[in-house]
């Protein structure tokens, strides 16, 4: 090779490192950018003063589960904030994190970005967002005002008339929990989503409406926009939750009272709705809510350099994933869609849904088989995922424009569980977060065999609510350690006059069984004698049922040595 060759060379590399250089310098400004800080010293914020950044309902909920408030939980360093908007005015704030400590912004001025990364509490500037159009200074944030005057009839609960969401409903058995009256009354819920439009005017959201259970709205992507003037999923999404349209959809707890965030842009697919997502869950843990639906999820972007890689599911590498975690732990259940990958080149579920200790929801048909979209769960952590299923093929949605049709997706199947935690979790408060997954987890109908088509299955909340209140199904008779009583009952719902449970006992004492109507009436006693091997007892000529009823609960109680040991609800139907 010859002396001319090298200086070509030479010539083409800085060429190329010059024209990266302006491309870099194009891609990067203008643009949205995520900050983080290295700390939070001198916050004007205490630990020892919660109720200046968080609600009275979360400092309670906190101080309920023994869930101590930390300097995690204090926001940003304002000071570190004001610093980095001073550097020039046409840096936007949009939105902040106090579990990762950090802010995103949008700037257009390279030269002020190096100055951002120059500030010595600044830890890391990354790009999360390149704008197709310039973003607009916002002078004020939109803030929902709650207008509603009246309180609508109450919902008749033993006669609920679910009209076309009867398949969807009865899938997950939390039809028997609403006949116990448990509608997810004083439970609050926050729903992060794209856009919720129309909700507050189409019919099936009016009892939310007029009862003021819309406890507020908030945008994250456009902070002076109204989230309820654009985009529909959000709208159909909450609808699987919060709609009362007797005789034609009725939701899975259409009593409970919920917050709205949009952290979705629909303008265009980046990182930074990661972020949004974030903060619209901080939101929420603010507020003190309960639980969390997010029919959202994060693997491919439209730059393909932050494209997300299968490698990084292990519950916890994406910043998405570790906020989902930390809701966790300040005692939010947070449900999540898997995704609807099944039948696509990802064919995993996406991020946040591989965080270790949400409940990440798959799809199922009516007919309960697995929707092929439902995206496929094991994760490099080797946590079971999917966690729960409900229906997501032929779901029926309420439209923006007031009319009802079916969809598909496990963007529908994660509402539908999620209203059903909220049912589960008023019929339990004392439940920690913790709790309540677990219970669901053992209701899976795949739960002793789960796989990666649909994790732990297709949840039995009736099991579940009978789990939980008896810790577990684990009895434990005068504290011997020892298990009484494994009673396993699938759907703990008579039928043809019949029960059939597989009971092992590892007690010596005999046990009698003796189930009894919703009156106290005693329907059937039935005596077993000790016996340390499993085996099915069958119960027969059960009758819970009046001539014109078309349901009844009843109670099938457990006796030692005659002394009470646990009691499980029953249920009948015709």
């Amino acid at each position: 090779m010859n002396k001319y060759y090298f200086l070509n060379k030479k010539f083409f590399i800085y060429l190329f490192i010059i024209v990266l250089s302006i491309e870099s310098g194009w891609t990067q400004t203008p643009a949205k950018y995520w900050i983080a800080f290295k700390d939070k010293k001198n916050s004007s914020y205490s630990i020892n003063r919660p109720y200046e950044f968080l609600s009275q309902r979360a400092i309670e909920k906190r101080q309920r589960f023994n869930i101590p408030i930390t300097e995690e939980d204090l926001p940003v360093n304002k000071n570190y904030i004001d610093q980095i908007l001073n550097i020039d005015t046409t840096i936007i704030l949009f939105t902040q994190s106090k579990w990762m400590n950090g802010i995103t912004v949008y700037c257009k001025d390279s030269a002020a970005l190096q100055k951002i990364k120059a500030l010595p509490f600044v830890k890391q500037c990354e790009c999360n967002s390149k704008t197709k159009q310039e973003e607009k200074p916002y002078s004020q944030i939109y803030a929902y005002q709650p207008n509603g005057n009246e309180n609508i009839s109450p919902i008749d609960y033993k006669n609920i008339k679910y009209g076309k969401a009867n398949p969807q409903i009865r899938t997950n058995n939390i039809h028997w929990l609403h006949r116990m009256g448990f509608l997810g009354q004083g439970i609050v819920m926050s729903v992060q989503d794209g856009g919720f439009h129309n909700v507050d005017s189409i019919p099936h959201f009016r009892k939310l409406i007029t009862e003021n259970r819309l406890l507020g709205v908030r945008n994250f992507v456009q902070p002076d926009i109204n989230p309820m003037r654009a985009h529909s999923h959000g709208t159909m999404v909450l609808s699987c939750i919060a709609s009362y349209l007797p005789d034609t959809l009725v939701g899975t707890a259409p009593l409970v009272a919920v917050y709205l965030a949009q952290t979705e842009d629909g303008r265009s697919e980046y990182p930074i709705e990661e972020d949004n997502w974030i903060a619209g869950l901080e939101w929420a843990d603010s507020l003190g809510c309960d639980v969390v639906n997010s029919s959202l999820g994060y693997t491919h972007f439209e730059d393909t350099s932050f494209n997300h890689r299968h490698e990084y599911l292990t519950g916890e590498y994406t910043r998405v994933s570790k906020a989902a975690n930390k809701a966790a732990q300040k005692g939010i259940v947070v449900c999540n869609s898997a995704g609807n990958e099944g039948q696509g080149t990802w064919h995993y579920i996406g991020f946040p849904a591989d965080a270790k200790n949400i409940l990440t929801v798959g799809s199922v048909q009516p007919d309960k088989r697995k929707s092929a979209f439902s995206s496929f769960g094991y994760h490099a952590s080797g946590n079971i995922k999917p966690d729960a299923c409900a229906v997501g093929s032929f779901t029926w949605v309420g439209m923006p424009n007031g009319k009802t049709a079916f969809s598909f997706g496990t963007s529908f199947s994660s509402p539908l569980l999620a209203g059903m935690v909220a049912c589960l979790w008023q019929s339990c408060p004392d439940k920690t977060p913790l709790e309540i997954i677990e219970a669901i987890h053992k209701s899976g109908s795949q739960y002793s065999k789960p796989d990666e088509a649909l994790g732990y299955g297709i949840t039995d909340f009736f099991k579940a609510y009978n789990l939980l209140k008896n810790n577990g199904g684990d009895i434990v008779l005068n504290n011997e350690k020892k298990i009484l009583l494994a009673v396993n009952m699938p759907d703990f719902v008579v039928k043809n006059g019949k029960l059939t449970l597989g009971i092992s006992s590892q007690c010596k004492s005999n046990i009698t069984i003796r189930i009894e109507n919703e009156n106290k009436q005693l329907i059937l006693e039935k005596k077993i004698k000790a016996n340390t091997k499993a085996r099915n007892i069958k119960l027969k000529n059960i009758s819970l049922l009046n001539a014109s009823a078309e349901y009844a609960l009843g109670t099938m109680t457990f006796f030692a040595n005659e002394q009470k040991v646990f009691v499980y609800t029953i249920g009948e139907e015709r």
